[in-house]
């Protein structure tokens, strides 16, 4: 059996696939790498993210993150994390490709002249200001990462589009959830 991991980009519609589609699961790197105080801990994920002096980082990070990935992965769900410079850099020196077998890794990133239209989308979804800031610092540096990358499928968003349309231009289709 084919299994299937993707590396996308924020604010391209992770959550909203896992939402839709049958055996997606958003996974985010967030609640693996950081220890939140307790004052923020019930805040909705991306109300957390630009919280940094309320964080501590874990010392179990990236091993737990990557266990729980395999996990996933090997029981058939289809993984969707942030394509973010540790994130791809754990799976990769962690090299998944030999852990899950018959595995496709799939990175997706917006085109390098469309960061603004990700602005909107960050704002959109209650993003800080923090998070956008520094969304925008490493923007340029994670698209250099993304087309230098080898050995990876990767698919580049159009202006517009969002993962389920981007994956499926791509030729990988999803089921449907029934509602």
């Amino acid at each position: 059996m084919e299994k299937l991991l993707i590396m996308a980009y924020m604010g391209t519609g992770k959550t909203e696939l896992e939402k839709q589609y049958e055996n997606v699961v958003d996974f985010d790197f967030q609640d693996y790498k950081y220890i939140y105080d307790a004052s923020i801990r019930h805040l909705p994920l991306e109300l957390r993210k630009g919280s940094t002096d309320l964080r501590t980082e874990n010392s179990f990070y990236p091993q737990n993150f990557l266990k729980d990935a395999v996990l996933l992965l090997n029981e058939g769900k289809i993984v969707v994390s942030p394509f973010i410079d540790h994130v791809f850099h754990a799976y990769d020196s962690f090299r998944i490709q030999d852990k899950v077998e018959n595995l496709r890794v799939l990175l997706v990133a917006p085109r390098r002249d469309n960061f603004l239209e990700y602005v909107e989308r960050f704002k959109s979804r209650g993003n800080s200001d923090a998070f956008i800031l520094r969304r925008e610092k490493e923007f340029s540096s994670l698209i250099d990462l993304f087309e230098q990358a080898e050995g990876y499928e990767k698919v580049v968003m159009k202006p517009g589009q969002y993962l389920n349309e981007a994956i499926e231009e791509y030729g990988i289709s999803l089921v449907r959830k029934i509602k």
